[in-house]
């Protein structure tokens, strides 16, 4: 069933990163720095979910959480994001399909981190498309998401898989017609990937 299959769909946060959990990261820091782990997990959480459909920009959250804790504003920026860091190995297998399925990116998150990290790793280069949340103001689990990077890819949905970490943000590209993954790990998610036909 290979020849079914044009374009695999990933995920950002908790596919090709380390780490994927915003509460994980908000207990962890709040703990190092002695600040209310709930008052901080909540802000955070609260200014993510404006960041991420840009209803306040990416320095106003750096500010906002930064001004909580008391601290500087590149600090918590540079933490942040190497909490939430590209995992190598999930980004070199993704790299050995280049060239024989189309790739796209999906992802709800934060312009000023995922930009910095499009650049750094050339990520552009890499996929076909990328969507993301603040640059189409909607994010998962809105189909109007998925349809777009769809259409981008220019192929029908039943030709693509989607893999994602969190499992509320699956169905809506079941309903499309496409594959899907639930992502735990990369040695299933090669397996499941086999089980679609996909040449690895």
């Amino acid at each position: 069933m290979s020849f079914m299959i044009k374009a695999i769909i990933f995920d950002y946060g908790g596919v090709l990163t380390v780490e994927s959990s915003l509460r994980d990261f908000g207990e962890m820091y709040a703990l190092k720095l002695k600040v209310d782990v709930e008052s901080f997990c909540r802000l955070l959480k609260e200014n993510w979910e404006r960041a991420k459909v840009s209803e306040i920009s990416s320095n106003l959250f750096w500010d906002n959480l930064s001004k909580f804790l008391n601290i500087d504003a590149k600090i918590f920026r540079k933490d942040f994001m190497e909490f939430f860091s590209l995992n190598k190995e999930r980004l070199e297998f993704v790299r050995k399909l280049n060239g024989k399925y189309k790739l796209g990116l999906l992802s709800n998150t934060l312009e000023d981190w995922m930009e910095e990290n499009i650049k750094k790793n050339k990520l552009n280069e890499l996929f076909d498309v990328i969507a993301t949340s603040y640059k189409s103001k909607i994010a998962k689990p809105n189909m109007v998401v998925y349809k777009e990077v769809v259409n981008k890819l220019g192929i029908g949905a039943d030709e693509c898989i989607y893999v994602d970490d969190q499992e509320k943000n699956i169905p809506p590209a079941k309903e499309l017609g496409m594959k899907t993954i639930l992502f735990k790990n990369l040695k299933q998610l090669k397996a499941e990937l086999r089980s679609y036909g996909v040449e690895i």
